[in-house]
């Protein structure tokens, strides 16, 4: 077999839109996740809490 294949879950489709800022992040500063010292987890995580949480009070300011 040349080609392994990673089997995708119905909670891996509904979660990659919310980790897309992150990853879009991490792959403009280039840093894919193959290096453990990378950080690549930690980059994801702080700027996916940031987005999300910046849409979250924004969205609240706008319906209260």
């Amino acid at each position: 077999m040349s080609s392994i294949t990673k089997n995708h879950t119905i909670s891996d489709t509904i979660a990659k839109p919310f980790l897309l800022p992150g990853t879009l992040v991490c792959n403009a500063i280039g840093i894919h996740g193959n290096n453990p010292d990378d950080y690549s987890d930690l980059v994801r995580m702080l700027v996916n809490s940031l987005v999300w949480t910046v849409a979250g009070v924004i969205v609240m300011a706008f319906f209260a």
